[in-house]
């Protein structure tokens, strides 16, 4: 069981995300954008994050840089989760600091696979 965050401002992939997610027990927490992540950061410590790259206020790649600039979360899986689709967009996350990166429309079969392998790999690394 592993505690993860999604931030996305669309309800639907949430909904979808957490009801995959949690249908393998996981802890599904939701915030609706950039800003809310980083004040929940201060206070928890997921397991896996999910951002989207597109959100109001602060998208994705911007709370994802600042993710990994904090003391407390740099160490922490990031699964960038959006409807982009230019290469340059994916080049991006990943020089941002994202662990991986999924395209919506998404299967939420493969999504569930890619998070436990981060959770995975997060967890032999901290052994």
């Amino acid at each position: 069981m592993a505690r993860i965050i999604i931030a996305d401002d669309d309800e639907l992939v949430v909904d979808i995300v957490r009801a995959a997610l949690e249908a393998r027990g996981h802890i599904v927490g939701a915030l609706p954008d950039g800003v809310a992540v980083q004040a929940v950061l201060q206070s928890k410590r997921p397991d896996l994050l999910i951002l989207d790259c597109n959100m109001p206020e602060k998208g994705g790649i911007t709370a994802l840089r600042e993710v990994r600039a904090a003391a407390g979360s740099y160490d922490i899986p990031v699964l960038m989760l959006t409807a982009r689709t230019a290469k340059s967009d994916e080049w991006l996350a990943y020089q941002s600091g994202a662990d991986d990166f999924l395209r919506k429309p998404f299967d939420a079969d493969q999504l569930v696979a890619r998070a436990e392998a981060l959770l995975g790999d997060s967890r032999r690394l901290r052994a």
